[in-house]
C-alpha cells in the first residue's frame, strides 16, 4: 500500500460532495410490553478495560479505498485510538476523556484535519460506547426486532438491536429522524459479557458519506 493513496482516501471523504441518495427515515416503536423479556443492550457494549486490534478497509462513495490497522484502547474514563499503516508507521494517534475532551497526540497531514479527529472518535463512540442519553425506550422496531431508543437533548435517536442475525446492530438517527450512521456486527462470540463482533461494517450518510469494514484481529480483556 502506498501512503499517499490512503490520504487521497482521507481528503476524498472530507471534501468531496456526492450524488444526493435516499433518506432512511426512523422506524415506529412498539411498545415494549409487547417483548418477550427486556432486551439485553448493555452487551452490546464493552464494560471494563479492553483493547481492540481490528484491520480497517476505508470506502468513499466514489469506490476508492485503502486498508489500515486500527487500534482502540478503552478504559471507564478515557478511549485511546491510532490508526497504522501495514508499514508500521502511525498516522493518527488521539484520546478522548469526558474530563478533557479529545487531545491529538499525532496526526501527520491530512489527519490533523479537525473534522477528521471529530468523526473518526464519533465513529469510535458510536461503536464502543452506550448512549448517555437520558430518555430510554424499550420496544420493537419493524420486523419484531428488539431496540433500546436513545433519545437526547437535541432530539438525536440512536437505536441499539441487541439481537440482529446472531449479532447486534447500532443506527443513529439525526434530529430531523434520517439515518446518518449504522453499525451492523456479524459472528459475534460472547467474551466477558459482551458480544463481540469478528466483522463490523460502520457505513456514514450524506454527502461526504464513507464505509468502514473492520475485521477482528484482537480483542483483550483486562
Amino acid at each position: 500500500m502506498k501512503l499517499h493513496n490512503f490520504y487521497l482516501v482521507i481528503i476524498l471523504s472530507l471534501l468531496v460532495a456526492c450524488a444526493a441518495e435516499k433518506q432512511i427515515d426512523l422506524p415506529g416503536l412498539n411498545p415494549g410490553q409487547q417483548i418477550q423479556g427486556r432486551p439485553n443492550c448493555a452487551a452490546v457494549f464493552p464494560q471494563g478495560k479492553w483493547q481492540f486490534v481490528h484491520s480497517i478497509n476505508f470506502t468513499v462513495k466514489n469506490g476508492t479505498s485503502t486498508t489500515v490497522l486500527g487500534v482502540t484502547s478503552l478504559t471507564e474514563k478515557i478511549i485511546n485510538c491510532a490508526l497504522i499503516t501495514v508499514e508500521g508507521l502511525t498516522l493518527f494517534e488521539a484520546a478522548y476523556s469526558k474530563e478533557n475532551g479529545l487531545e491529538i497526540r499525532r496526526a501527520i497531514p491530512p489527519f490533523d484535519n479537525p473534522r477528521f479527529a471529530d468523526g473518526l472518535m464519533s465513529d469510535i463512540q458510536t461503536i464502543f460506547l452506550s448512549p448517555t442519553a437520558g430518555d430510554v425506550q424499550e420496544g420493537q422496531i419493524t420486523g419484531a426486532l428488539a431496540v433500546c431508543r436513545h433519545t437526547d437533548d437535541s432530539g438525536r435517536i440512536i437505536d441499539v438491536l441487541p439481537e440482529v442475525d446472531d449479532c447486534w446492530q447500532i443506527k443513529s438517527y439525526s434530529s430531523d429522524m434520517t439515518l446518518d450512521r449504522s453499525v451492523v456486527g456479524q459472528s459475534c462470540r460472547k467474551k466477558s459479557s459482551t458480544l463481540i463482533p469478528e466483522y463490523l461494517e460502520l457505513n456514514s450518510y450524506g454527502q461526504t458519506g464513507y464505509t468502514l469494514k473492520m475485521t477482528l484481529i484482537r480483542a483483550d480483556n483486562f
